[in-house]
């Protein structure tokens, strides 16, 4: 009778550790989706969607804003100012980390630079709440078939691209940007101070 005892108190008590592990936290995870499908994505730049010729590095895509209906073709983007592009995704930890840094120079060099993301294989959704935790100040297109794998040689993520105002390649960095101070000095000596 003692063993039966025991038993099943051991029965109850995993059962009420499984009830207590397993219960959800709806309430957050939905706050959180909510908040995240309703973010308003910044609005991609205008581009001239009939451009059929790359402008030096930059690819003749058209893609779509994240976030918005709007199409944009990279080479039909406007050439006023350098231009940076963050090749990014929601499920690349080093991104999200990178986050800091790219918010840090869109806020020190924003109107001297232009800054792109590409949500790269990634799902619409996940991309809108990554931009969203991330706090991504700058516009981001959507490429979830890779459709620029071949013309940017993306092997991995993160890749960021700083380009002239001509589209030219500067310089191309794979992996982290590093500090949000490193990554201001090289984008402002790459691209501003040259």
């Amino acid at each position: 009778m003692n063993n039966m005892k025991i038993k099943s108190i051991s029965i109850l008590v995993c059962a009420l550790l499984l009830v207590a592990c397993s219960s959800s936290n709806s309430s957050r995870g939905s706050f959180i989706e909510n908040d995240a499908t309703n973010y308003l994505m910044p609005k991609c730049p205008q581009s001239d969607i009939a451009a059929t010729e790359s402008k030096n590095q930059i690819a003749a895509a058209v893609l779509q804003c994240l976030g918005h209906d709007q199409l944009v073709n990279l080479a039909g983007l406007p050439s006023d100012r350098p231009l940076v592009i963050s090749f990014w995704a929601s499920w690349c930890t080093v991104c999200a980390d990178d986050a800091v840094a790219f918010n840090a120079a869109f806020k020190k060099l924003n109107g001297q630079i232009n800054f792109l993301g590409i949500a790269y294989q990634d799902k619409e959704k996940d991309s809108i709440a990554a931009a969203y935790k991330w706090q991504l100040p700058f516009p981001s297109v959507q490429d979830p078939r890779s459709l620029l794998r071949d013309y940017y040689s993306i092997n991995g993520l993160p890749i960021t691209l700083l380009l002239d105002k001509e589209g030219k390649l500067i310089e191309r960095i794979i992996g982290p940007v590093g500090s949000p101070e490193d990554f201001i000095n090289r984008v402002t000596g790459k691209l501003i101070s040259y």
